[in-house]
């Protein structure tokens, strides 16, 4: 190398290293002018939210009074707030979903200021406009719940991003009665669960949101036929906390449902014979939104209550009263007992926001095309046709 080549390339290791202790000094400058920025917006929101003195939620039924006291009363010590939450518990989320599509429509004021269901029901309202985006929701995230702001992508996804934040996440399981059948007999996979072997052994719910998570492995018409030999072959049509019940008293041997049942019979009894396992093809999770309310009479605590849920201080109370997953936030015993049990049976669950893919069949099924083939497969669930 030449003196002339040696000194140019001296100086570009100088350059390069002042360049990068430049770029370390700046970067703390910039990460504390942005904590700077999201304390002030996180202050201004709370200020509002002071002056509103009332909120109006939906809180998911299984809570109960007594969580969703302890879930309020949690947020208003948080935040300092001498306010009073009115929480409805009533449930019916699609029935409240449609209410509030109606309200939008008609241009009526919204009887509630934050809300909160599963991904068909949030999609359908945010398409008719009846659902505030929170701006600046990432700042104020990363202030109210750092954790959860670690994984924005998953609390509030592409998408719905900025207009809708979880706060639980619904797994689908089969949970069996053990005494009634093992689970090297269950069916493994969704096509399986159809077969006549299985006539009589299981109900099915009376609503779709399950059944129409199938377009996330199988085609429309494979999705059709395999929910078709399920409405031939049951033996009820049961919620899932009443098929749980029968199934217990030896009614059904199993049922594909919400993994919360199962954690709620073994809180009553360890040793209760219940257990619980995954399809090998799919196992679908419903990610369980809150979105704040277009025209809410009190935006500022509805955001604020919007933004805290998705937190682990939230979800450690959610987690004790409804026994529901947070896969999002990845914390929690419940979480892990289910991430536990992913591990050891190499499950990779699906959701309708983990890809573009997946989004785009969910936004399909608002289509007119999308509602007649729901109301297909209703008809192949209840009948079998």
């Amino acid at each position: 190398m030449s003196v002339k080549s040696a000194v140019g390339a001296s100086t570009a290791v100088s350059v390069m290293a002042a360049m990068s202790v430049i770029l370390a000094l700046a970067a703390p400058s910039s990460a504390r002018a942005a904590s700077a920025e999201g304390q002030r917006l996180l202050q201004q929101l709370i200020e509002g939210a002071r002056k509103e003195g009332e909120l109006d939620l939906m809180v998911v039924s299984s809570q109960g009074e007594k969580g969703a006291k302890e879930l309020t009363d949690a947020f208003k010590q948080r935040f300092a707030l001498d306010i009073r939450i009115n929480a409805d518990l009533s449930g019916q989320e699609s029935q409240q979903f449609n209410k509030a599509s109606a309200e939008t429509k008609a241009g009526i004021p919204s009887t509630l200021d934050l809300m909160q269901s599963e991904p068909p029901s949030v999609i359908s309202l945010i398409s008719d406009g009846g659902v505030e985006p929170i701006k600046n929701w990432e700042a104020l995230l990363a202030e109210i719940a750092p954790e959860a702001y670690k994984a924005k992508d998953r609390v509030s996804p592409p998408g719905v991003a900025g207009q809708a934040f979880v706060w639980g996440t619904r797994v689908t399981a089969l949970i069996y009665n053990s005494k009634l059948i093992s689970e090297q007999d269950l069916p493994k996979t969704w096509r399986e669960k159809g077969n006549s072997r299985f006539a009589g052994a299981y109900p099915v719910a009376p609503w779709l949101t399950i059944p129409l998570m199938c377009l996330l492995k199988y085609d429309k018409d494979e999705c059709l036929e395999i929910v078709r030999s399920w409405g031939r072959n049951k033996k009820h049509v049961l919620s899932f906390t009443a098929a749980t019940q029968r199934m217990m008293l030896g009614d059904v041997k199993f049922l594909f449902g919400n993994t919360e049942n199962y954690f709620a019979e073994k809180a009553r009894d360890a040793n209760a014979t219940i257990g619980v396992t995954f399809f090998d093809d799919l196992t679908p999770v419903r990610e369980v939104f809150y979105v704040v309310r277009k025209g809410a009479r009190h935006p500022n605590l509805a955001k604020l209550f919007a933004l805290w849920v998705t937190g682990s201080e939230a979800n450690r109370i959610f987690e004790k009263h409804t026994l529901t997953e947070n896969l999002a936030l990845g914390t929690g015993p419940v979480t892990q007992t289910s991430l536990q049990k992913f591990k050891e049976r190499n499950i990779k669950p699906a959701a309708w926001f983990d890809s573009q893919k997946n989004l785009e069949k969910l936004l399909w099924l608002q289509s007119n095309d999308g509602k007649e083939y729901s109301r297909a497969m209703a008809v192949a669930q209840r009948d079998g046709k």
